[in-house]
């Protein structure tokens, strides 16, 4: 399926969006918004959304920012002017919802900071992403996703599964992050219909982690705990050519793996029969199931417990992944066309609506790609925006940015 049309409708359908957010965070909370039906204009710096400039690329454009930057409009606007700032004023009048991921300090700089904002709109919801908070003693400290999974625990917890601390490839405390700025978001958009107020509502990384880690942060004051920490089998075995993930995490599950491996005496072995039995034994065990599943490949494995009910799953790449058939009935891989790089594949849109559905309504924007169309909408005229361009306020792509604001949309 290909799809490329901005007409696509979803339930934040008439919510005007404003992006200020570079890297994963905050933009793929707008980037969410836009797979509801939200418009949203990403205002970026003349250079771009940092994420621009991390490769691998496609014809110059990053493969990165194609990830977090779908459903969204490009106004390259330097809000270092005092033009610029003007401009992201009138904007902020017409906007329901501003998100933005900078460090403490940087909006009041800018003009752009929430209690100057709530004054030209009082209805705005303004949504803040940070990496420590807005305040306490790491308030300033700069961070990203893989500093908050080493200092929140998850890269220590990393040793159940590889044998060494590490960092997960993927961003857990920006995804995380995103997730929660949008649930906060849109409970902050149903309070304004209820009562016509917007508000502030923030975030951060060291939140994503610590709410993502619940469990581990859920420590008694008054008692012991009692048992080893976990669930065995929840872990990596090596077969003949990959390995793969066997989460038999209950005793039924258990029995059911043991007796397809061909030993189901341990299915019902007193040291080995209750999650409390295994983990105590987890290495007595390892030493078992290891050599029988080295016998035969990740794909014989997976084929045999899934068939028996077993949870499991080899590893395989992204690439791999985006070819296996549930993806594709999942309608997790649509096809949209960038006016730069032509067809690109992309993950799905990760939620389903009955009524409303959502939509991958557009690829992600070259950047100011829709610079004139916003100048417009919010009242400029084709002399003004190409004196905004002449100036270097905005950045236009093509004859816009040479003076010609006629032909740039």
């Amino acid at each position: 399926m290909t799809t490329d049309s901005p007409t696509a409708r979803g339930p934040l359908a008439g919510i005007r969006v404003l992006d200020f957010c570079s890297f994963i965070a905050g933009s793929f909370t707008a980037m969410l918004m836009g797979d509801l039906g939200a418009d949203v204009v990403k205002v970026e710096p003349l250079h771009g959304d940092l994420s621009r400039h991390w490769g691998p690329f496609i014809d110059g454009e990053s493969r990165f920012f194609q990830g977090w930057n779908r459903n969204k409009r490009s106004l390259a606007l330097d809000l270092a002017t005092g033009e610029g700032r003007r401009i992201a004023h009138r904007l902020v009048a017409g906007a329901d919802v501003l998100v933005e991921n900078f460090r403490p300090g940087v909006t009041e700089r800018l003009h752009i900071d929430y209690p100057r904002l709530k004054q030209l709109n009082p209805r705005l919801i303004y949504a803040s992403s940070t990496a420590f908070g807005s305040r306490g003693p790491c308030r300033d400290r700069p961070g990203y996703d893989p500093v908050l999974q080493s200092m929140g625990g998850s890269a220590h917890l990393q040793v159940r599964y590889s044998g060494v601390v590490s960092i997960c490839s993927v961003a857990v405390c920006d995804y995380h992050a995103a997730a929660l700025l949008l649930a906060a978001i849109n409970a902050a958009l149903l309070h304004r219909e209820r009562t016509g107020e917007g508000q502030l509502v923030e975030t951060s990384l060291l939140q994503a982690i610590m709410s993502t880690l619940s469990h581990f942060y859920a420590q008694p004051l008054d008692r012991p705990e009692e048992g080893p920490t976990g669930i065995y089998p929840y872990r990596m075995f090596d077969t003949a050519d990959r390995r793969i993930f066997i989460a038999a995490g209950t005793d039924k599950f258990w029995r059911l793996l043991c007796d397809a491996l061909g030993v189901p005496e341990l299915g019902t072995d007193p040291e080995s029969a209750t999650n409390r039995k295994r983990l105590e034994n987890a290495e007595r065990l390892t030493a078992i199931l290891q050599p029988i599943f080295a016998r035969e490949s990740a794909e014989h494995w997976e084929d045999l417990l899934v068939e028996v009910g077993v949870p499991c799953a080899a590893v395989r790449t992204p690439t791999e992944f985006f070819d296996h058939p549930q993806v594709e009935a999942m309608d997790m891989r649509p096809v949209v066309e960038h006016s730069a790089c032509g067809r690109i594949r992309v993950a799905g849109v990760p939620f389903h609506f009955e009524r409303t559905p959502g939509a991958v309504q557009r690829a992600a924007p070259v950047l100011g790609e829709h610079g004139v169309e916003v100048l417009r909408e919010i009242g400029c005229d084709d002399v003004e925006i190409a004196e905004l361009a002449h100036q270097r306020v905005v950045w236009l792509p093509g004859a816009a940015a040479e003076g010609s604001a006629g032909d740039g949309d």
